[in-house]
This record gives structure tokens, sequence and C-alpha cells, in this order.
């Protein structure tokens, strides 16, 4: 009876210590599953965007870039895709992987644009924003030459010689948006000329070889020494630009009014990538709120006279914003094919 006694005994000591051996390896398999959730999962990561290097878009997006780097613990190459207006760029972003090894650095209207004016091959909800941090509000620039002192000024000038007054912008996007309605509203024409982005359309005023630009606020700083901003898409003044009038100010002693708008640049990824991974779509997001709340970026935006157009919204006020904005050009997009 003792022998048995010692036996059972054995028994549920071998199988105690088996039990204490499962619940430790499961418990090391947790935290390991945990560990793993909250460490970016790829090494190398690639920020697509569908312009030139050197742009206002490109110029933010390497900086941001730099500085998440730290955060997600990943090399981050950035891929300037030109073309079509943005369409090319866009095309090559949506055909990579949706597993975050890719995300995306874009603006808008012009990605609506593509959509709606140029039959591009998706949809606005294949996006999910992580964040849209600057809204550029709409200008109408002048060279420091022009002879144009006011808006009013350019206005009177163009109801008497329609179609005649020059005006440099990008087809399909704001710019080109806010000329046409101008148009419209005023109840005449302008002379619009195209270009493929902000870069060269500013070098068209600087040269002269146009009356005026509908560029952006913070864009046109570039070349605040040579040029004037008459007004702004915007309800208040602007430090930017503070002798700009809000350009519906101007317009309402002609019964007129515009939407208020401007280049949207923004940071985002696949939506799919967002519903198969929201673990990792919210890292990318944190990431992203770190890096625009460090005191280093905070600098940046402030050298580049930037508070007045930045802001961290975060992924849902930025995918309800870009929603309207879209709605915005499919209201209008007969006035712009």
């Amino acid at each position: 009876m003792g022998k048995m006694k010692s036996f059972q005994l054995i028994m549920v000591a071998v199988v105690f210590t088996f039990i204490l051996a499962a619940c430790s390896s499961s418990d090391g398999n947790a935290n390991e599953e945990s560990g793993d959730a909250k460490k970016w999962p790829h090494k190398n990561t690639t920020l697509i965007l569908p312009f030139d290097a050197g742009g206002s878009l490109d110029s933010m997006m390497r900086v941001i870039a730099k500085e998440m780097e730290k955060e997600l613990d990943t090399s981050i190459k950035i891929d300037n895709r030109p073309g079509a207006a943005t369409q090319v760029g866009t095309t090559q972003f949506l055909n990579e992987k949706d597993d975050g090894s890719v995300i995306f650095g874009g603006t808008q209207l012009y990605l609506s644009a593509s959509i709606l004016l140029q039959d591009a091959d998706y949809d606005i909800d294949d996006f999910a924003m992580v964040n849209i941090e600057q809204f550029d509000p709409i200008t109408i620039t002048v060279h420091k030459n022009s002879p144009y002192e006011s808006f009013e000024d350019l206005i009177e000038d163009a109801k008497a010689n329609p179609g005649k007054i020059s005006y440099s912008t990008v087809h399909g996007g704001p710019l080109h948006l806010t000329g046409v309605l101008l148009e419209e509203k005023l109840d005449t024409t302008f002379k619009p000329v195209f270009y493929d982005g902000g870069g060269e359309m500013r070098n068209a005023l600087l040269g002269e070889h146009v009356d005026f630009m509908i560029g952006n606020a913070l864009g046109d700083n570039a070349i605040a020494d040579n040029a004037r901003v008459l007004a702004l898409a915007s309800e208040e003044k602007m430090d930017l630009w503070p002798d700009a009038e809000p350009i519906n100010d101007v317009l309402a002693k002609y019964e007129a009014e515009v939407p208020l708008v401007g280049s949207v640049r923004f940071l985002a990824t696949h939506a799919t990538f967002k519903e198969d991974h929201p673990e990792l779509f919210e890292m990318l997001a944190n990431a992203y709120e770190k890096v625009f709340e460090s005191e280093e970026y905070q600098d940046y935006i402030k050298e580049n006279n930037a508070e007045e157009v930045s802001a961290y919204r975060g992924p849902e006020e930025s995918d309800e914003l870009n929603q309207s904005l879209h709605d915005l050009l499919d209201e209008y997009k007969d006035k712009l094919e």
C-alpha cells in the first residue's frame, strides 16, 4: 500500500510539472505575440509620392519619413512616381502589397480629379487616411511688378477684357476649380495656362508669362520676395500674407462666393490594410502623431511658416475631410471636364 501511494504521488507530481511547463510555454507565446504586435513588422518601408522631388508634398514627407523611421524602427525609402496628374504614382501604390510595407503621400483634390475626371482605375474608398496635415488655402497671386494692387483691380480688368487675362494653374485640381468658378460667378472668362506642378506654375509667374497665378498660401511663400498675394481662400486674414483679403470678402461686392478650397496634403495606406491589420494601422497613426507633436517637427513647421496650415487631425477626421473634398469636386466636375 505504501508503494502504491508513493507511485500515485510521483504521478501527481509529474502531471503538475507538465501543467506548469505548458502554462509557462503558453505565457511565453502570448508575450512573444504581444511583443510582435507592438513592433512594426517591416524592416524596409516604401513611401510612394506621385510628384517629382522638390515640391511642397515631397519636402514635407521627407521630414516626416525621417522622424517616423525612429518611431517605427524601419527604413523608409521615398519613391517619387510623377505622371498623368498623379495617376501614375497612385496606381503604382495601389498595385503594391497592402501589408503596410508601402504607404502613400498624396494631395487633394488631385486624387479625386484622377478618379472623377480621368477615369482612374481606383476609387476614393481604396484609401485610408492616416493624417491630412496641411490644408493650404488657394491664393490669387501676382508678380511684384503687377499693375494690380488689389483683387478687385484684377476682377475689373477681367470683366472689361474677357478672355485676355491669363493665369497659371494645374488642370483638374483645386486651383483650376477656383478659376472656373470665378469665371462663372463673375460672368467673365480668363485665359488659363496649364502646368504640371507648382514649381512650373510659379516660374511662369516669376517670368511674367502670365498675368496672375492661382496658387497656395504656403507654396507661394517660396517666391515671397517677388510676388504679392491679393486674396486667399480663408475665412480670415492670415499672418503668412497679412495684406491678402479673404477671397469671399472681395467677391461679396459682386454678390458672388466660391468654396474655400486648397491643396490638401496627406499620408494614407490601402483601405484593406486598415481593415485587416487595425493594430498596425493604429501604430502607424500613433507614430505620425508623435512625430507631429515632437519639438523637432514643430521647429520645422515654424521654420517653414506652416503653422497656419498644419494640424494633426487623425484618421477619422481626415477620412471625413477627404470624403467631403471628393464630394465637392464631384459636384463641380462637369465644369472642369
